[in-house]
């Protein structure tokens, strides 16, 4: 009996930590190209590759991506971002990325609620920006897919 307990009690443990947590976090955003910060709120996911997502819900029901990125840094270059998400693909045009610390940049772009559900669908295969290609692994897409359906929730219940 006391073997079942512990073989219960870590299945319960293990399932428990494996659900995504669909709270969001308030805080601010700077939005780059307009030069002003905005409140809103947000969820997160944090990639393999020490990257992270977030998508913020901003006053006025837009919708902003922040990318943190480790890979391919070209600091303070403007090009097209493209964000890949199976055979579909989402363009920000005149997208810059910004030097957060000497290893890491950012981008932050407006979404729109339709691509949304297109990444609660198929996450994030890969972004492309000045010709290079950051692929996203299995697990990372997973990871966004769930994050993109609670937010993909939350916008579409906000009527």
């Amino acid at each position: 009996m006391k073997q079942f307990l512990v073989i219960i009690s870590l299945l319960f443990t293990v399932v428990m930590s494996a659900q995504n947590n669909c709270a969001f976090t308030n805080d601010t955003l700077f939005i780059p190209k307009e030069g002003k910060v905005v409140n809103g709120k947000y969820l997160q996911a944090s990639l393999k590759n020490r990257s992270n997502i977030q998508f913020f819900i901003v006053e006025g029901a837009r919708y902003y991506m922040k990318l943190t990125v480790t890979e391919n840094l070209y600091f303070d270059r403007v090009d097209m971002l493209e964000i890949k998400s199976g055979g579909k693909s989402f363009y920000a045009k005149e997208t810059k990325q910004y030097q957060l610390d000497k290893h890491t940049g950012f981008y932050v772009v407006e979404l729109f609620k339709n691509y949304m559900g297109t990444l609660k669908d198929d996450g994030i295969t890969s972004i492309v920006f000045n010709k290079a290609e950051t692929k996203f692994s299995k697990q990372d897409r997973a990871s966004i897919k769930q994050m993109s359906s609670c937010f993909y929730d939350a916008i579409s219940n906000k009527k």
